[in-house]
């Protein structure tokens, strides 16, 4: 190679490194104004997709329209695949009060960033003020799969709505789908002053099998919770299988079913110091429940059941027996009004060592007052050491029924 050929290739492999190392000057240098001044950051890289896009955002901040439309237009030319340039000229198009091209360009915004949260809100709310739930709420659960911290803001809006049926209906078909944010929609749902949400949420759910059991049994505490015994149990027998049969007054009363916690089930609640199992005894057909004291203070045996009793007299009774039963004062079996009316009826009390014996009780449930009942088995001694209870204690067959004199 002659030494003018050397020359030549020398200063062109110059020319390519200092190109080479200006390219990286300016990328670094744009990159790093592109936020903070954009119009700097374009001097060093004048179709930086970053700078191009702070820019148009500013200047359609500052109400210039036409040159931030111009340089989302600068950006597509860059970067024909950046919807939040097409979001831009939405943007500008809806300034001009041009709806129709704006969600033309939206919607293309959103397919081509459909991560971008300004899209995202907008079609949201042209959607919902059109009553296009369905694509509203699409768009919301992008926002919420996007951006969780939008969560305390637009589930509260969606559970106002949910009071709107139409509404209601379209988002439990949604819910279905078992998105990220459903429990916390659920939760939010059942600690609104209005049950209206609620109630249309769930009862669609429901509808369609899309609720489970532990969310169906939460709907139920919500209704008691809300003081709506009549419908808590109306849904909750709709749920379980009589198989013909008649639904007596205390449910599962023989325990012949496992109790469940469910509903208006027998209910375990956790107290120290006694526990309750159920199996056969040799004295009684089937399963008994077998409570277990162990000297410690109880204010009651942890098995207890919700109750929806109309007004008008009843007779309570149970088979009992116990071994060495030793308390203060006894136990005794009682039934008070989940409303205002309070205390309804006492049995008598219990104690010792017996053999199998029905105790009874006799109630009137008044007509105000006592939209449902809670019956327990409860130690009536004054909280504290006077509550200690040792022994052991059987009962089955608990049942309620018409007091004979209204028969």
């Amino acid at each position: 190679m002659t030494a003018a050929r050397s020359w030549l290739l020398a200063v062109l492999l110059l020319g390519l490194g200092l190109f080479a190392a200006y390219r990286i000057v300016a990328v670094t240098q744009a990159d790093r104004w592109a936020i903070e001044d954009p119009a700097r950051a374009l001097q060093w890289m004048p179709h930086h997709p970053q700078a191009l896009l702070t820019l148009a955002e500013s200047q359609l901040a500052d109400g210039r329209i036409d040159q931030a439309a111009a340089t989302a237009r600068r950006l597509l030319a860059a970067e024909p695949l950046e919807g939040r340039g097409f979001r831009v000229l939405a943007e500008a198009a809806a300034k001009r009060g041009d709806d129709t091209r704006a969600l033309a360009l939206y919607r293309i915004a959103a397919r081509r960033s459909p991560r971008d949260l300004h899209t995202s809100a907008w079609l949201t709310r042209h959607h919902l003020l059109a009553g296009e739930y369905p694509a509203a709420l699409a768009h919301i659960d992008v926002i919420l799969r996007t951006s969780p911290t939008l969560r305390t803001t637009l589930l509260p809006l969606m559970v106002t709505m949910a009071a709107d049926e139409v509404f209601a209906a379209d988002l439990a078909r949604v819910l279905q789908q078992r998105p990220q944010w459903r429990a916390g929609l659920l939760a939010l749902l059942q600690r609104a002053e209005d049950p209206r949400a609620a109630d249309a949420v769930m009862s669609a759910l429901r509808a369609d099998g899309g609720l489970s059991e532990a969310e169906f049994d939460q709907w139920i505490a919500y209704l008691l919770r809300q003081d709506r015994w009549g419908e808590a149990y109306g849904r909750w027998v709709g749920s379980i299988d009589l198989q013909g049969a008649a639904l007596p007054l205390v449910y599962n009363g023989q325990f012949e079913q496992p109790v469940s916690g469910r509903g208006f089930d027998w209910r375990m609640a956790r107290i120290p110091g006694v526990s309750v199992e159920f199996a056969p005894d040799g004295n009684a057909s089937g399963l008994s429940a077998h409570a277990t004291f162990r000297s410690r203070p109880v204010p009651r045996v942890n098995l207890e059941q919700p109750l929806l009793l109309a007004p008008g007299a009843y007779r309570f009774s149970a088979r009992m027996r116990a071994d060495g039963l030793r308390s203060d004062r006894g136990l005794e079996w009682h039934l008070a009004c989940a409303g205002p009316a309070g205390s309804l009826a006492s049995s008598e009390r219990v104690e010792g060592t017996f053999g199998w014996r029905t105790v009874t009780m006799d109630v009137t449930v008044p007509v105000i007052g006592c939209q449902g009942q809670w019956l327990r088995l409860r130690n009536p001694a004054p909280s504290g050491t006077a509550q200690q209870v040792s022994g052991d204690l059987w009962f089955d067959d608990v049942a309620i029924a018409r007091h004979p004199s209204q028969e």
